[in-house]
C-alpha cells in the first residue's frame, strides 16, 4: 500500500514539473533547419519584428512563383529568423553568398522561377552536410530513395545529396517534375515535402487544388512548408531590416566554378596543384567521403575557387587521355595582383538602376555586389561607387623548390619587375612567390607528408587517396595493417 501511495506522489510530482515547464512546441514547429554545427558568432542586437502592415507590404513587393501570403506561422518563422536564431541566421545568410549563383543558373538552364532557391534554406539553411533524423541528406535534403532515382550515388566513397553542383541539378529535375504534374508551385512544394501521394490524398479530401484550403489535410510539417517558403524568402531579401549582419566567407567560397573529373585524384593533389589550402576543397566538396575523387567513367563535379581553375585544369589535362576545359571561363593573366588571390575594381554608376542590371553589366552576382557594397536596397542610386572584387588567376602553382644559388652581384644587378603601364612593383611580388632553397640547406626540409587513420579507413583508401602505392605506403611506415589513430607517412615532400 504505502509503495502505492509513493508512486502514485512521483507521479503527480513528475505532472506539476511538465506542467510549470514553459511550452515550446511553437517554436519547435518554427525551428530552423540549422545543424548542431553551425559555428557561433557574436550575437546581434535584438531586433523588432515586422508588423502585419509592414510584412504585406515588403512582401506584396516582391514577384515570385507563388502568392506570398501572411499568417500566423510565416510571422513565427520570421521571429525564429530574427530573434531566437539571430546567430545562426546571420551564419545561412553568409552561405547565400556560396550556393546561390550556383541555384540561379541551374533554374535558369531549367527554365525554372529563380525564388526556388529559397527552398534550400528551407530544407538545410544551405549546409551542404545537413543530415536529418530521417536520414535525408545535403543542401536539397534528399532521402536515399529519391536520391537514387535522381542518379545521386551514394556508396563508402561519394554521397552526391552532399555535392552541391549534382544535388542542385537532382532537385531541380525533381521540382520540374512536381510542378507538370500539379501546375502548382505550392503544391509542388507540398510535395516535395511530404510526396505527391499525401499531396493527392489531400487534393481528394478538400476537394481543391488551392493549397491553402486543403492545407488542413496535410501532415502538420507539410502544412507550415510553404509558410517556411515565406519566411525564408522574406528574411534573404529584407535582413538589413532587422539588424542582421551577416557572416561573410571568404572569396575563395563565394567566386567559384565547377568541372566533372573523370580520373582518380587525392585532395592533396588538387591542393599541390592549385595552392589551396586543404579546408576550402573539403568544405566545397562535401559529396566526397575520404578526401578523394574516384574514379568513374560518368564523372564527379568538383567545385572550386575560380581564380585556381587554369591550374587545375593544366594539371588534369597533364595527366593524359582527356582534354578538360571550363565553359565560360575567362581567364587572363592579371596586370593587377590585389593582395595575390583577389583584387577590387572601382567603378561609378551613371545612371540609376537595379541591382541586377548592374550587376549584369559588371560581370557578377547581384547578392556578391550587394554584400561586398553593404547596400539594403536594390536601386543603385547615379554617381554611387560600387567596389567589385576579382580573382587574381593561378595559371600555375609550383610547390617548394630547389634552385642553385644566385651570386651576389645578379642579385644587386636584377632590376625591380614593371607593370604594364610602367609603374614600378617589387621583384617580391612580381616574381614566382614560390620559396626557393640553396641545395646545401635542402636536407632539412626533407620531411614526410602523416596521415591520421580514421574510422573505417583502410590502407587502400588512404593509398588511392594521396595517389601513393599502397606497397610504398607499407614499406615506408614498416607496417601490414593500420589502427584508428595511427600515424602514417604517406608521401615524401
Amino acid at each position: 500500500m504505502l509503495r502505492k501511495q509513493s508512486l502514485v506522489y512521483w507521479l503527480v510530482f513528475v505532472l506539476l514539473i511538465i506542467a510549470a515547464a514553459p511550452v515550446t512546441a511553437q517554436q519547435d514547429e518554427t525551428d530552423l533547419a540549422i545543424d548542431a554545427e553551425t559555428p557561433e558568432v557574436a550575437p546581434t542586437a535584438v531586433s523588432k519584428l515586422p508588423t502585419d502592415t509592414e510584412l504585406r507590404e515588403r512582401l506584396g513587393a516582391m514577384k515570385g512563383c507563388l502568392e506570398l501570403k501572411v499568417d500566423g506561422v510565416v510571422h513565427s518563422y520570421i521571429r525564429t529568423y530574427v530573434q531566437v536564431k539571430s546567430q545562426k541566421t546571420a551564419v545561412m545568410l553568409g552561405r547565400r553568398l556560396t550556393y546561390f549563383p550556383l541555384f540561379e543558373e541551374k533554374l535558369k538552364e531549367h527554365g525554372l522561377p529563380e525564388d526556388l532557391k529559397y527552398l534550400a534554406v528551407v530544407e538545410s539553411a544551405l549546409n551542404a552536410k545537413a543530415v536529418s533524423r530521417v536520414g535525408a541528406t545535403g543542401l536539397w535534403q534528399f532521402m536515399p530513395y529519391t536520391g537514387k532515382d535522381y542518379d545521386l550515388r551514394q556508396n563508402t566513397t561519394v554521397d552526391e545529396r552532399s555535392d552541391a553542383v549534382k544535388s542542385t541539378e537532382a532537385a531541380v529535375k525533381y521540382l520540374k517534375n512536381l510542378y507538370n504534374q500539379y501546375n502548382d508551385w505550392a503544391l509542388a512544394l507540398a510535395a516535395y515535402n511530404s510526396g505527391p501521394g499525401r499531396v493527392n490524398s489531400a487534393i481528394k479530401r478538400a476537394h481543391s487544388r488551392d493549397f491553402w484550403k486543403l492545407q488542413r489535410f496535410l501532415p502538420k510539417e507539410t502544412r507550415n512548408y510553404v509558410p517556411a517558403f515565406i519566411a525564408a524568402t522574406y528574411i534573404c531579401n529584407y535582413f538589413p531590416m532587422h539588424n542582421l549582419e551577416l557572416v561573410e566567407p571568404d572569396y575563395d567560397e563565394q567566386l567559384t566554378n565547377y568541372v566533372k573529373v573523370f580520373e582518380n585524384i587525392s585532395f592533396r593533389d588538387i591542393a599541390d596543384a592549385t595552392g589551396l589550402d586543404y579546408g576550402v576543397i573539403r568544405t566545397l566538396n562535401a559529396g566526397f567521403k575520404r578526401d578523394y575523387v574516384p574514379a568513374s567513367e560518368d564523372g564527379y563535379y568538383v567545385l572550386l575557387p575560380e581564380r585556381v581553375m587554369p591550374s587545375f585544369l593544366r594539371y588534369l589535362n597533364g595527366l593524359g587521355g582527356r582534354r578538360y576545359t571550363v565553359e565560360g571561363l575567362n581567364a587572363t593573366p592579371n596586370t593587377n595582383l590585389g593582395d595575390g588571390r583577389y583584387w577590387q575594381l572601382s567603378v561609378s554608376v551613371q545612371q540609376t538602376d537595379h541591382i541586377n542590371q548592374v550587376a549584369a553589366m559588371l560581370g557578377c552576382n547581384p547578392a556578391h555586389l550587394k554584400s561586398w557594397n553593404k547596400l539594403s536596397s536594390d536601386l543603385v542610386q547615379a554617381g554611387q561607387r560600387l567596389n567589385v572584387w576579382r580573382p587574381v588567376y593561378v595559371f600555375k602553382h609550383s610547390p617548394l623548390r630547389i634552385a642553385a644559388p644566385r651570386p651576389e652581384s645578379d642579385k644587386a644587378s636584377k632590376p625591380a619587375a614593371t607593370k604594364p603601364g610602367g609603374s614600378q612593383v617589387s621583384s617580391a611580388i612580381a616574381a614566382d612567390p614560390v620559396p626557393v632553397i640553396n641545395p646545401a640547406e635542402a636536407a632539412q626540409y626533407k620531411q614526410y607528408q602523416f596521415h591520421t587513420v580514421r574510422r573505417n579507413e583502410s590502407l587502400e583508401d588512404i593509398a588511392r587517396q594521396y595517389g601513393t602505392p599502397i606497397d610504398v605506403l607499407r614499406k615506408i611506415n614498416n607496417c601490414d595493417s593500420i589502427t584508428i589513430g595511427m600515424r602514417l607517412k604517406v608521401k615524401e615532400l
